[in-house]
């Protein structure tokens, strides 16, 4: 790869691109398009993508030829492919040159008419076109019907279905970027795929997941178009989430510009909608927050417009999710410091932009003493970095090094220009923090002297005189605020006061057609601190004294030579002459009347100097004029262009909202049927209630006299009950003392058999054994007879007990009948 330094070598390769061009477009031949297509393989390697930058000439002139060899050339000539590379390598390094070939060369629609003429054999070829596609239709606005429309929207939707993923990806892509706030080409396209086709981008689900969202993103644009009476499902809504996380992460690792931009668009778009915004408020974002800012890296050669996607998508979060501000304060200055300590440091208007929302939404008036003094002490380690941000004037874009001279008046680009303004309006945001010490700690860190050197140095370098005001007036209103608090910026805050030409850029934004309210208002905040600040828009009236009488007096030079010198031959001939005194009268006073003339030439030649200036004014206005009458239509122009867009949408809404009105009215009707036959039966059922009122009070009666019996028969019951328990209570008595004198029973038997062992030896005592046998046997007999007395009275009890629990029953059953009919 060629290396950057070499830029005059860089610029030489332009010329000659440009130069073969011209050549070929006077003699179309085979050997000039062989010589384009040597050049355009150099002009590929070259590294320094500051020699393609549209301000250069060269090589918007190169930009201008690329275009007319695509909008000529074949497509099966080498030519066009090698341009179509070099403007992608161009648009993927710069934005510029993609706003330029999308804006004034229209390179969409020769794109759409070249993917159209090729066949469909070359994958390869409309790959690399789809490439460029995606770049140059990223921010497209489409406000009427393009003739390209209809055949590029046919030829993507056919891709679709291809079995080649990159295709289908790029198209669906591409898609989705010409449907993001167009609603004539979404509605062209709803008109071009076939009902299966739009089934299955809403049902079939995606091999990958940035596939998958996309084509989520798609329907969402296309469900736009038609007036919807469903609101949307809280659960899809939520799931965008860890989508929209998961495909920017990776986008983010890719560098991928364009998809990280549709992200953040769409994101945008839904925080722009009532129905999705109140879901989107109350779904928290911190966890995602905090696993997208570890993957933030800035190291070595990041890219500037990845980082600055970062910040941005950032910024939209926090904006349209609920998230801790505070708990996020911390985890987010680390990244932008990170972000402040990289080079290139003044082109950071993102980061700045994400601290400036997250100290806005912050409420201090609940925050604790801890939590304030943490964040002041966080914020103190960022103001020196802002301090340095605003002082730090350097480009990164390298000088070219065909300058001829060593001192070379740099330019201030756009980024830079917005860093300057978003650090004074954060250095603003902190100092307005309604707590004690913050805003004298900015005056006093943010050295004024230093600011001020910076200030005047932008304002010498910036061209436009709107960007000057712009500067002007936020630095002016920073100056005001910690003026109050210190004293440094108090005599700052003078000084700037009694400068009326910076008071007069200040009166400018008032000047300016479309210009936000905040500057504005900033404006006149400044403007009232001055004195008479109404004369600063008055209007210079030229002096127009000199009229028509003038005019007509006015003499021909020509006639003024030939009056001076026929008196100056007049006077020659009365000098040699002898006259009378009467003579020399006369000559006095033609003397006089001569110098009265040449007084009254020197007017005569005042008055025309005044009315020649007049004149070029006069020009210069009616130049001014014509500029502002071509650019008021061009405006004009845009608006019709709209207006014809904006009548065709509201034609369809309209007709949509006579569907849905219709669908209403039915409905309407249908509700009011169903409301009368709802009234019929409310009243039959008033008719039933008040039979079933009367029947109520009688049951309400039984049911009194019922409870009493109710309460009487528990009252048995439980007696019973307790009665029923004694009786237990010395059946188990009885059961222990039988069981103890089985017990004693079983022990004189085990005696009475050892006994009848030793029987031959114990006869005496076996007969005593015997009696009290006899006698035991005697005792056990009347026991069973008690034990079977005792059985009969238990069964009897329990046959009592089992009647009661039937009676029981029945009153129980009884007035749960009763109470079931009652109601």
């Amino acid at each position: 790869m060629a290396p950057s330094s070499k830029g005059k070598v860089a610029s030489d390769h332009v010329k000659a691109f440009n130069v073969a061009v011209t050549e070929y477009k006077s003699k179309a031949c085979e050997k000039a398009l062989a010589e384009i297509d040597k050049i355009l393989a150099v002009l590929a390697k070259i590294s320094d993508s500051s020699i393609f930058s549209p301000s250069n000439p060269d090589a918007f002139s190169l930009l201008l030829n690329c275009q007319y060899l695509l909008s000529y050339l074949d497509h099966k000539a080498n030519t066009v492919w090698g341009v179509v590379g070099l403007l992608t390598t161009l648009c993927s390094q710069d934005p510029a040159v993609t706003k330029l070939l999308r804006t004034r060369l229209e390179l969409l629609p020769i794109c759409a008419k070249l993917l159209h003429s090729l066949p469909s054999t070359t994958q390869a070829r409309t790959l690399k076109l789809l490439q460029l596609l995606k770049l140059v239709v990223d921010g497209v606005i489409i406000t009427r019907r393009e003739a390209y429309l209809t055949s590029l929207l046919a030829d993507l939707s056919s891709f679709l279905s291809d079995s080649t993923p990159d295709l289908s990806s790029l198209s669906l892509f591409i898609l989705c970027c010409l449907c993001r706030g167009n609603y004539i080409s979404t509605k062209l396209l709803l008109s071009t795929l076939p009902p299966p086709t739009i089934t299955a981008l809403f049902s079939t689900p995606n091999t990958t997941p940035s596939d998958q969202l996309i084509s989520e993103m798609l329907c969402y644009f296309m469900t736009r178009v038609q007036l919807s009476s469903y609101p949307p499902s809280p659960a899809k809504v939520n799931s965008y989430l860890p989508k929209l996380m998961d495909v920017f992460c990776s986008s983010y690792v890719a560098d991928d510009i364009s998809l990280m931009s549709l992200l953040i668009s769409f994101l945008s778009s839904l925080s722009s909608d009532t129905e999705y915004r109140s879901i989107l408020a109350q779904q928290d974002c911190l966890p995602s927050l905090q696993q997208l800012l570890v993957v933030a890296d800035f190291s070595d050669e990041f890219s500037l417009s990845t980082s600055s996607h970062l910040f941005t998508f950032l910024t939209t979060l926090i904006t349209t999710y609920h998230t801790d501000n505070v708990q996020l304060f911390d985890v987010v200055l680390k990244v932008v410091l990170a972000r402040l300590d990289a080079k290139p440091f003044n082109k950071v208007a993102s980061a700045l932009g994400l601290v400036k929302t997250l100290v806005q939404n912050m409420d201090f008036s609940s925050m604790t003493d801890a939590v304030a003094r943490n964040l002041k002490f966080q914020l103190d380690q960022l103001l020196p970095s802002l301090l340095a941000t605003f002082l730090d004037r350097r480009s990164s874009t390298k000088l070219s090094s065909r300058s001829k001279t060593d001192q070379v008046s740099t330019e201030l680009d756009r980024e830079a220009m917005a860093s300057c303004l978003e650090c004074l309006q954060l250095l603003q945001v902190v100092a307005s923090v309604p707590l004690k010490g913050w805003g004298q700690a900015v005056g006093e860190t943010v050295k004024a002297n230093k600011m001020v050197m910076a200030y005047r140095g932008y304002t010498d370098i910036l061209k436009e005189l709107v960007d000057r005001a712009r500067l002007t007036t936020e630095f002016f209103t920073l100056a005001i605020m910690l003026g109050e608090v210190e004293n440094s910026w108090g005599k700052v805050v003078v000084e700037l006061l009694g400068d009326k030409d910076r008071i007069q850029l200040v009166a400018e934004i008032l000047r300016q057609e479309n210009m936000e309210g905040s500057f504005m208002k900033k404006a006149l905040t400044i403007l009232n601190k001055t004195d008479s600040p109404e004369t600063m828009f008055g209007v210079e009236k030229q002096d127009e004294a000199v009229g028509g009488d003038v005019e007509d007096q006015a003499v021909i030079p020509e006639q003024l030579a030939r009056i001076d010198s026929l008196m100056e031959g007049v006077t020659e001939a009365l000098g040699k002459m002898e006259v009378e005194q009467v003579v020399g009268e006369v000559m006095q006073l033609a003397t006089v009347r001569r110098g009265q003339e040449k007084q009254q030439l020197a007017y005569m030649m005042e008055a025309l100097g005044a009315a020649d200036a007049r004149v070029a004014a006069q020009n210069t206005a009616l130049v001014e004029r014509e500029e502002q009458v071509r650019a008021l239509e061009r405006v004009v122009m845009e608006l019709v262009v709209r207006l014809g867009a904006n009548k065709e949408e509201l034609g369809d809404i309209r007709a949509q909202h006579g569907d849905l009105s219709r669908e209403a009215d039915c409905t309407r009707d249908k509700l009011g049927k169903e409301l009368g036959e709802a009234k019929s039966q409310l009243e039959e059922l008033q008719t039933e209630k008040v039979v079933l009122v009367e029947k109520y009070g009688r049951y309400k009666d039984q049911v009194v006299r019922l409870t009493e019996d109710l309460k009487q028969y528990k009252d048995n019951q439980e007696q019973l009950e307790v009665k029923l328990k004694q009786e237990m209570r010395g059946r188990e008595e009885l059961v222990v003392t039988v069981s103890k004198r089985e017990d004693r029973l079983k022990k004189k038997e085990k005696q009475l058999d050892e006994e009848m062992s030793a029987r031959e030896r114990a006869e005496k005592e076996n007969d005593d054994l015997r009696k009290q046998c006899a006698s035991l046997e005697t005792l056990s007999k009347r026991q069973e007879q008690a034990l079977s007395k005792k059985e009969k009275l238990l069964q009897e009890s329990q046959e009592e007990t089992k009647e009661m629990r039937r009676v029981q029953d029945a009153i129980f059953n009884l007035s749960k009948a009763r109470g079931s009919a009652a109601c």
